[in-house]
């Protein structure tokens, strides 16, 4: 059938909404047709997204760009780029043992477990209060690549261990840092070492 832009411009409005009532009553024998033909096609419709994407790309670089920032500056999309580190973290020859080996099964667990914390501390830092960020290209183009240190890390409370729901804990990077591979052994010996030089209100200096 020849296509007849004259037509369609004239009955627009009928045209559409014929089509939207057509699709209503034929839902579902057009959603498994539409499987069928994505199945037979699969290889065809991937290639054709992948160019679809890099001409799309290559043409709208600066609102690529944005999009990106924006998504990585989200919580969740934040979060994605955490688990991509922790992954890459996991596959260092370092792991030897089955304690150090990821307990994470997926994202979604890893999600779900900042969430948990989010229930019950919000954004704030569980050790200092302090209100964590999700900031991520924030240096300027040509500036030394620095850290945010109110952003979210992912820090194990037992350095020997690995990352897991039971040895997990979300603090800012400032934290991270300052804590350092102290164990729960030295942080005992330092704490009895401060007390003896000032007492008890070492516990309510900075």
């Amino acid at each position: 059938m020849k296509w007849n832009k004259k037509y369609y411009q004239k009955n627009k409005e009928k045209i559409l909404a014929k089509n939207k009532k057509y699709y209503q009553d034929n839902k579902e024998i057009l959603k498994e047709k539409r499987k069928i033909y994505d199945l037979k096609n699969r290889d065809k419709i991937l290639k054709w997204q992948k160019e679809y994407q890099k001409n799309y790309r290559k043409n709208n670089k600066e609102k690529t760009k944005k999009s990106q920032s924006d998504y990585y500056n989200s919580e969740r999309g934040y979060f994605v780029a955490l688990w991509s580190t922790l992954n890459r973290l996991n596959g260092r020859k370092k792991w030897k043992t089955i304690e150090q080996k990821n307990g994470f099964k997926n994202f979604d667990e890893f999600y779900n477990h900042w969430l948990k914390q989010k229930s019950v501390y919000g954004l704030k830092c569980p050790a200092t209060g302090v209100k964590m960020t999700t900031k991520r290209f924030f240096n300027k183009p040509g500036e030394r690549k620095t850290k945010c240190m109110t952003n979210i890390s992912v820090d194990r409370i037992l350095s020997s261990k690995n990352y897991s729901p039971k040895n997990l804990i979300f603090t800012t990077w400032q934290y991270n840092c300052d804590k350092g591979g102290l164990s729960p052994k030295g942080a005992r010996f330092f704490l009895k070492i401060a007390e003896e030089r000032y007492g008890k209100k070492v516990y309510e200096m900075e």
